[in-house]
């Protein structure tokens, strides 16, 4: 839900090329899950305007209130079609 609520808002952002559902912290081996905001490279946050910072956190609607659902930056490169080859 929280990809389908942000996903304008975040997919119009400068360099993202990509949205996904990920694990939080795959180091930890927990089963939270985060939205994936793939970007073609990592900027520091001092080289972003506001508006174009990814947010820790996205606020989603719940029937006990607004839960908060991490995300994480991933640097994916530039992404392109591949060509497919006819048999």
């Amino acid at each position: 839900k929280a990809l389908q609520l942000h996903e304008e808002s975040l997919s119009g952002r400068k360099n993202v090329v990509g949205l996904g559902i990920v694990p939080a912290d795959e180091a930890s081996g927990s089963t939270d899950l985060a939205v994936a905001v793939y970007v073609t490279k990592k900027l520091p946050l001092s080289k972003l305007k506001k508006e174009q910072v990814v947010p820790e956190s996205l606020a989603v609607p719940g029937k006990s209130g607004t839960v908060q659902v991490p995300t994480r930056v991933i640097e994916q490169g530039k992404v392109a079609l591949e060509a497919v080859e006819r048999v």
